[in-house]
């Protein structure tokens, strides 16, 4: 290994990348499945390289296109940079060791800024590349040129992001920023990703709806305000000026915003650390024990939503689990169902089953596998069965109440459909229950959410696998059972699912 000067800023951003990129040792099969997806993914680039190859595209079509999917790119990673900066400047807590350290503090801010973006390129390189190799191959080595306009992009991304939560800041104070960049990330990335499925939202049109539409997205972008995605095209595909350009403002806003913005970058920080505690905080810290006001299952409810609440990274990571059902309800817009009871049923309500459970599963892993305290839940003066099924609701609830108004709003039009799905919803949230709370404890605890696949890829494959199998179900249950058959078939699964979640082996641990 090459040894680094000490304090110097190349060994600073190896620090810094190993505390951004540090993940758990995977063993021989998980690299073997990785290496399988790449693999995969670049056959499916390969496919995609071959039909976009055969179309005939003006240069001012093709730029629309590349200027759509660069937007989208920017998208995606200016969410992923505000979640992973307000983490580098706020939720990591070290900053205070770094600017009392001897190291200058006018290095500390680029070099973290410049982690974050590394993490968030290798992350959109390793998808590009899928479809970059295949193009190159196979049309034009021009391709390769997104090696360079993705990283661009990429520093555009997050000095963006940084700006963002500079203003915030300012705007809401140190504080109510974190919560507040938090959720105008995931406000981005679900607006992207809806954004996305505009195209498959009329499929099921008539072909002379779907030609006017598309007559209609071909004249938008004829628009002149249509000019800067058409610019952000030709420099995506290589085109000398607009790629100078976009580098030159890429990687100069870059320095130019670290450098001048570095102080107010170090006061916000000193102000989040020397915030107060709010008055509701020094109020509940002052109030009498609630315990049996609230009663045990109140208190352990409390307890477990209270501490997602409190963290805003942890609740848009939970929040973000809702986005799966972008690919599933918005192509089926338009989609009906013909039920054997005689109904049709909207299909894009079927979404919701694999929803429920992901949602379910995601608040068990982190009631279980990710608590910090399990000792101190183990001693409490409380049955272990009880504290079982109330640690086991906290995470049941918040899934199965919002589905509950759904099927109701169903089941104005379609009242055995409805019953059928909120059945087969309930089998979803009980069946990820019982997967999830059997996973053992992570180091890191809550933490080690956003990587709790890293180290078991065989959960992430079983999660994949029951979603769609709840989803076939479903959909088999409303196509070819009677209500009649349907329901008690239901029924009975729903009931060794409560029996296997509530195995006694597991209260006993």
């Amino acid at each position: 290994m090459i040894a680094l000067k000490p304090g110097g800023l190349p060994w600073l951003l190896r620090h810094e990348l190993r505390m951004t990129l540090r993940t758990k040792k995977t063993g021989p099969w998980a690299w073997a499945i990785l290496i399988v997806g790449i693999l995969f993914m670049h056959g499916i680039g390969a496919l995609s390289v071959f039909g976009f190859s055969k179309m005939r595209l003006a240069p001012e079509n093709l730029h629309m296109i590349f200027g759509g999917m660069g937007l989208f790119s920017v998208a995606i990673m200016l969410a992923a940079s505000l979640q992973m900066t307000v983490n580098a400047i706020y939720t990591r807590g070290d900053l205070d060791l770094l600017l009392s350290s001897p190291l200058r503090p006018g290095t500390i801010l680029p070099v973290r800024l410049l982690a974050v973006g590394l993490a968030v390129m290798l992350s959109s390189l390793a998808m590009a590349a899928c479809f970059m190799n295949p193009g190159a191959v196979m049309v034009s080595g021009r391709w390769l040129v997104g090696y360079v306009t993705l990283p661009a992009l990429c520093m555009l991304a997050v000095t963006v992001s940084f700006l963002l939560v500079l203003g915030l800041v300012k705007l809401v104070g140190a504080r109510r920023a974190r919560t507040a960049a938090q959720v105008l990330g995931g406000v981005i990335g679900i607006g992207a990703a809806l954004a996305a499925q505009i195209p498959n939202m009329n499929s099921t049109a008539d072909k002379a709806t779907q030609s006017k539409n598309f007559q209609a997205m071909a004249a938008l972008g004829d628009h002149p305000a249509m000019v800067p995605v058409q610019w952000l095209g030709a420099a995506i595909t290589g085109e000398p000026l607009p790629f100078l350009i976009l580098l030159l403002v890429s990687l100069g806003g870059f320095v130019l915003v670290t450098i001048t913005l570095g102080p107010a970058f170090v006061r916000s920080v000193n102000d989040a650390a020397g915030t107060d505690a709010t008055p509701r905080r020094k109020q509940g810290d002052a109030g009498p024990l609630v315990l049996r006001t609230r009663g045990i299952t109140g208190t352990v409810l409390w307890k477990e939503w209270r501490l997602i609440l409190r963290d805003p990274s942890l609740l848009t990571q939970v929040c973000s689990i809702l986005l799966v059902a972008a690919p599933i309800v918005l192509p089926s817009i338009g989609k009906h169902i013909n039920t054997a009871s005689g109904e049709q049923l909207a299909f894009g309500w079927m979404g919701i089953v694999p929803v429920a459970g992901l949602l379910a599963g995601a608040l068990a892993w982190l009631a279980f596998a990710g608590e910090d305290a399990p000792d101190l839940l183990g001693t409490a003066p409380v049955p272990a069965r009880r504290m079982l099924r109330d640690r086991l609701l906290a995470a049941a609830l918040p899934a199965i109440v919002p589905a509950t108004p759904v099927c109701l709003y169903v089941a104005l039009s379609t009242p055995w459909s409805a019953l059928l799905l909120w059945l087969v919803t309930l089998l979803s949230v009980t069946t990820y229950l019982a997967m999830d709370m059997r996973q053992g404890p992570v180091l890191g605890g809550r933490k080690a959410f956003q990587k709790r696949y890293q180290s078991n890829v065989i959960a992430l494959f079983g999660e994949m696998l029951l979603g769609f199998v709840l989803f076939g179900l479903g959909w088999a249950a409303l196509k070819f059972l009677a209500p009649l058959w349907a329901v008690p078939l239901l029924l009975v699964l729903n009931a060794g699912a409560l029996a296997v979640l509530l195995w006694p082996k597991r209260s006993a641990d």
